[in-house]
């Protein structure tokens, strides 16, 4: 399958796992979260194109996007030498320029390990500022460090393109950057959002009050109609967004409830249920991480 069928065949999966999950793509209708099929074909990474010169590469495992140019290529999220080397084979099929920038869009090790392909080739490593203080704190060989840092709302220009950096302050940790290429209707959103799943629930670094902030403020963008997640499915549209940010206002919620009626945390995974998203993709395995996390934010205020 060519490239390009690849972003039909996706745009159609995409419209098929909007189906499945009753969710409204475009309009108020309130979000019925079901989980969406895994499409077939996927178990490998691919490549496929979301707008002229954007593309994203990676399977359901993990996920990055790239920006070709005729001055060069700007790459994201290495996630692993082995994940990178094919990233950069993938590239070489669709252009012969160098890799010129790598972004990160946070610090988590499973996104931005495996960069030394790309700084051999003398690849500029970009990342947001605050993620600095947790690379040095942590080092890790197989973590290239960056060579510039941003605070939000800049761009990356190359090839007479550009990249907008986006900050939107602690969320998913606390240096989540959103990146936007110029005349296309993408997001590449990492982490905040895996489409028509809810991930991998949360984590200690995770804020989730901020979370749901970022949430809504992308929600009110008018510029953007699908995202690009760091896992899953090659893309989801405004309706994911709205998915996840209906689970964190239920989860905290429900929380908050039995929090302020006296239960501990093990009773709380043992008696919180959220029907709605019964059957979103690893809702059972995560829940309890999530349940637990928001417990930990009313316990300790952060």
């Amino acid at each position: 399958m060519t490239v390009k069928h690849l972003g039909i065949h996706i745009f159609k999966l995409a419209a098929v796992a909007c189906f499945a999950v009753s969710l409204a793509c475009a309009g108020t209708s309130p979000v019925k979260a079901q989980a969406a099929p895994i499409p077939a074909g996927f178990a490998e990474p691919v490549t496929t194109e979301l707008a002229p010169g954007l593309y994203t590469f990676g399977n359901f495992g993990r996920r990055s996007i790239f920006v070709v140019t005729g001055d060069g290529v700007i790459a994201t999220d290495p996630v692993s030498a082995d994940f990178a080397a094919a990233m950069r084979a993938a590239i070489s099929k669709i252009t012969p320029a160098p890799v010129k920038y790598v972004i990160y869009s946070h610090q988590h090790w499973d996104h931005v390990s495996g960069g030394q392909i790309f700084k051999d080739e003398g690849a500029t490593f970009i990342s947001h500022e605050k993620c600095l203080a947790h690379f040095d704190r942590h080092p890790n060989p197989a973590i290239v460090r960056p060579d510039r840092t941003v605070a939000g709302g800049e761009t990356i220009e190359l090839g007479g393109r550009a990249l907008k950096l986006m900050y939107f302050g602690p969320n998913h940790g606390d240096c989540m950057l959103v990146m936007q290429l110029d005349g296309t209707d993408v997001l590449y959103v990492n982490d905040l959002v895996t489409p028509y799943s809810l991930g991998l629930g949360m984590m200690p670094d995770y804020d989730p009050a901020e979370w749901l902030h970022t949430l809504r403020e992308l929600e009110a963008r008018p510029d953007w109609q699908r995202i690009v997640g760091g896992h899953g499915v090659p893309f989801g549209k405004r309706d994911a967004v709205t998915q996840r940010r209906h689970f964190i206002e239920q989860l905290m919620a429900a929380v908050k409830t039995e929090f302020d009626n006296g239960l501990n945390v093990e009773q709380m995974t043992a008696k919180i249920v959220l029907p709605e998203f019964k059957d979103v993709r690893g809702y059972d395995q995560q829940i309890g991480r999530a349940i637990e996390r928001a417990y930990r934010f009313y316990e300790m205020g952060w």
